[in-house]
């Protein structure tokens, strides 16, 4: 890496967590990029040369979060067979990570919703798991996509109806669990008729 490329990535990097901490202590809407650039001594320019606007850096930050805590829980995970077990232990590290960003996940999450991102391609992947675990117990291939379909549907459902709200937590959780009772049901029925 050149000088010049790594006085661009410190820059970048004196950005992010100079934003972090701001956002954190004062709220997004409230931490103006003047702010941001001043406390970074750059300018104005220089900030929006490294991040177009602010939900740029705002994302920035939030991914990177999300991947920290994300790599944690997946070491701490348990193997788990069951899809609600599966998705319950996804939805707990997801809802964790979200209460403790909850103002970023408003505006990552509107972006997302509205341009299809990052949250949509994260469930396409949690639902490619509920339907693999459904297979495995010998549901058959369109039994357990409409099973995880309405799984996922269930998950927006709790997640769109907490983070408004600021918080999802254990509540949260449980309502995930009693509207997925259905398919839970199914799977176990699937797998004591397979065994």
């Amino acid at each position: 890496m050149s000088l010049r490329q790594q006085q661009k990535a410190n820059t970048r990097s004196k950005i992010k967590t100079i934003a972090k901490q701001a956002f954190l202590a004062q709220g997004i809407e409230a931490t103006s990029t003047r702010y941001l650039s001043d406390k970074a001594g750059i300018a104005v320019g220089t900030l929006f040369v490294h991040f177009p606007d602010k939900l740029s850096l705002v994302k920035d930050i939030f991914f990177d979060e999300m991947d920290v805590a994300l790599r944690a829980a997946v070491a701490s995970q348990k193997a788990s067979a069951s899809p609600i077990d599966y998705l319950l232990q996804m939805a707990q590290v997801l809802f964790d990570f979200y209460d403790e960003y909850a103002e970023f996940t408003r505006q990552v999450l509107l972006d997302s919703l509205a341009k299809g991102g990052f949250h949509t391609n994260q469930m396409a992947v949690i639902l490619e798991g509920i339907i693999k675990r459904f297979k495995q117990v010998g549901v058959d291939d369109k039994t357990a996509s409409v099973f995880a379909e309405n799984m996922i549907a269930n998950y927006w459902f709790v997640l769109l109806t907490g983070v408004p709200k600021g918080v999802l937590g254990q509540v949260a959780i449980d309502n995930l669990k009693r509207m997925n009772l259905p398919f839970e049901m199914s799977y176990r029925n699937a797998l004591k008729n397979k065994g």
